[in-house]
């Protein structure tokens, strides 16, 4: 992430109206462009589907293949992206470029066989199923498994609008190529799903090859036990798992989910809603990248800047007072915009629903989803500081008390009733936002002794 507050106080240096809707639009291609394109296309896929395909059945049993193949994907995925991502950076801080790309080689190669490993030993799990099917959702995974992986890449390479054409077009393949094969049903869907990504896992490999010049073809240092940090290891996990535990507990509770096929299963009414909520991030994103990887970024460099250089202990402290105000800053700008946003999408939340031709009903889940995936967008940004800072330690807290709260209050949700449903991810990632906020506001009053007194 380190080339991105430079790119863009690029165009913020241009005060104009266009400068600054420039800024955030790049912002927010970079941060939800592609999350944002792969809901549309998925559920554009599901839209055009209906009524083309034989049996409606057939399309619900590709939104959820490709909703379990997408949850379990970035879960295992999380195991390693974290630890080669801070691998990554830690080489292009020591100016050794070189070896970016031969270890994002081998990040593939031990990607691919523990993700195709699980995946045969998945496939047990529908041995009812026909070859075809089989096969098609294995190599699915494996390719969305390699995709998180690589996707790191894209922030840092600054080809912003490549990069949103490269994702416009893997989507627009997946929707195009799935009217033409329709009529086998749902292995023709996933084929087209699966030939959407591989375009993109191949256009992404391309650019990054571009970006990234070496000698040698693969290598592992990423896995040498100095490279590795167990901690960052829990934190992927438990954040991925933190994210999507909800959704678990009602696809398989009898009372709020339906059998789809073999084990697959869904909740209809809770998954809908909170799809649609997550359309509303992309503002919230945008302030987040822009205020963090900016005004953040260029005031952090300069206090440890100012701590390697000797400077006095008057300077370093009015360096730690500008950073506490802009972190302040930063947050209360992500919770206006964020703020802004969900009141226009409450305000529209009937018509759309109406719209899509879903019942009224979701109505209630859908508003509270949207405050949830409001307080989402704090949380990243305070989990950032945290990685920011090297306060992995609190950051693994916010993300295990977020697994650990999501599980119990989804649990205690169910057992309450419908009306309760989206409740228990809302209050668990509202709680361990302001948790994380109290926590950060300690680190940063006592940051000049945490510097200096306790590094090793």
């Amino acid at each position: 992430m380190a080339g991105i507050g430079f790119e863009l106080r690029k165009f913020m240096r241009n005060e104009s109206w266009t400068g600054v809707a420039k800024t955030y639009t790049y912002a927010g291609v970079i941060s939800s462009g592609p999350w944002v394109l792969s809901i549309l296309g998925i559920m554009l896929v599901g839209f055009i589907s209906v009524g083309r395909v034989n049996s409606p059945m057939l399309v619900m049993e590709f939104l959820v293949s490709v909703t379990y193949l997408m949850s379990v994907s970035l879960i295992l995925s999380g195991l390693l992206q974290l630890v080669f991502t801070r691998f990554v950076a830690d080489r292009l801080y020591e100016n050794k470029r070189s070896q970016v790309l031969p270890n994002l080689f081998g990040a593939i190669a031990v990607t691919t066989s523990v993700s195709a490993g699980l995946g045969i030993l998945a496939l047990l799990l529908f041995f009812d199923q026909n070859i075809i099917y089989q096969l098609v959702m294995l190599v699915n995974f494996i390719v969305l498994c390699n995709i998180w992986i690589i996707v790191v890449f894209t922030a840092g390479m600054k080809r912003y609008k490549t990069i949103l054409w490269v994702f416009f077009f893997s989507y627009l393949l997946i929707v195009l190529s799935s009217i033409i094969v329709q009529d086998l049903g749902t292995n023709g869907l996933l084929l087209a799903f699966l030939a959407g990504h591989t375009l993109l896992l191949i256009s992404l490999l391309v650019l990054t090859v571009k970006e990234y010049d070496s000698d040698e073809l693969i290598r592992f240092d990423f896995l040498q036990r100095r490279n590795i940090f167990p901690i960052l290891i829990l934190i992927g996990v438990f954040f991925n798992l933190g994210v999507w535990i909800d959704k678990w507990i009602f696809w398989f509770s009898d009372a709020t989910s339906d059998a789809v096929s073999g084990v697959l299963r869904a909740s209809v009414i809770y998954d809908l809603p909170i799809f649609l909520a997550y359309l509303a991030i992309i503002p919230g994103m945008a302030s987040f990248l822009v205020k963090i990887e900016t005004d953040f970024a260029e005031v952090y460099r300069e206090y440890y800047d100012a701590v390697e250089a000797g400077e006095t202990l008057d300077n370093i402290e009015a360096l730690r007072i500008r950073m506490v105000i802009t972190i302040r800053e930063a947050i209360y700008q992500i919770f206006k915009v964020q703020g802004s946003t969900i009141l226009i999408f409450f305000l529209i939340g009937p018509t759309l629903i109406t719209w899509l031709g879903i019942s009224p009903l979701y109505i209630h889940l859908y508003y509270v989803d949207l405050a949830a995936v409001g307080m989402q967008v704090v949380f990243l940004a305070v989990l950032n500081i945290f990685f920011y800072l090297d306060l992995l330690k609190s950051a693994l807290l916010m993300t295990a008390g977020l697994l650990i709260l999501n599980t119990l209050l989804s649990l205690l949700s169910i057992q309450l009733g419908p009306m309760f449903y989206g409740y228990g991810f809302a209050l668990s990632i509202v709680l361990m936002t302001f948790v994380g906020i109290a926590i950060l506001s300690a680190k940063l009053n006592r940051l000049n002794y945490l510097t200096f007194m306790l590094q090793r």
